[in-house]
């Protein structure tokens, strides 16, 4: 009980030296659980950020494409090739994320350019925690970098998420059952009650319908309230 509470007090210590991007750019994260659609979203928000007329950067976390060496070793524990414990897991995407963003994120924000990701720091925290990792840990691996102007967490029941995971046909990756799934559910639920610039949205429905909560979300954050897209920790 007192480690809880004193892990608890850490955390709390910790989220008031995030800084949210704060260049001419903006940053925006869909996050979610595993087979709920969060790169499928990340795109059709992209496709309507482009049709207003700007520059949108779309991505996604791990990163292996291209030259994503850290996303590619990721991707070989995930589908189970290789093994790795929770902590130096998670310890393995901040350094593919400190990566990404070097190569990819922070000169297209330094540009202006409005960067999607399909999964950011966000996903290490709640991925990490129902690993078992405190999640003050998990949250100053992370304090040095931007901290996305926007994340969108889309909730799906874990049973349709392993109903889509089923559909694929590709055989389950390291993190895709019912119990983890579960605990990675609520670890986002409790995220977005302490961490800055975190909105939970159904991710029910038709790709369309999602998407309409999306850009609605998006509308009300960055074209419709002004003040509300840069909040304080």
């Amino acid at each position: 009980m007192i480690l809880h509470r004193l892990e608890g007090q850490l955390f709390e210590e910790i989220v008031p030296l995030l800084e949210i991007n704060s260049a001419r750019g903006k940053l925006i994260n869909i996050d979610t659980l595993d087979g709920a659609g969060n790169s499928t979203q990340a795109a059709l928000l992209a496709r309507y950020l482009r049709e207003r007329g700007l520059d949108v950067v779309l991505t996604a976390e791990p990163t292996d494409k291209e030259d994503g060496e850290y996303g590619k070793a990721i991707r070989r524990i995930l589908q189970k090739e290789r093994t790795l414990p929770p902590l130096p897991l998670q310890q393995l995407y901040c350094v593919d994320r400190g990566d990404h963003l070097d190569r990819l994120i922070l000169p297209a924000l330094n540009r202006g350019d409005w960067v999607l990701t399909a999964r950011y720091s966000l996903s290490t925290l709640a991925y990490g925690m129902a690993s078992g990792v405190p999640a003050w840990q998990l949250l100053a691996m992370n304090v040095g970098y931007p901290w996305p102007n926007l994340n969108i967490v889309l909730v799906v029941p874990v049973e349709e998420c392993l109903s889509r995971i089923e559909e694929r046909k590709k055989g389950k990756e390291l993190f895709e059952s019912a119990l983890f799934l579960r605990k990675t559910l609520e670890a986002y639920h409790c995220l977005a009650g302490k961490l800055p610039c975190v909105e939970l949205v159904s991710g029910v429905g038709t790709e369309e319908e999602v998407a309409t909560h999306v850009r609605q979300l998006v509308d009300r954050w960055f074209f419709l309230s002004p003040a509300k897209s840069n909040p304080s920790p």
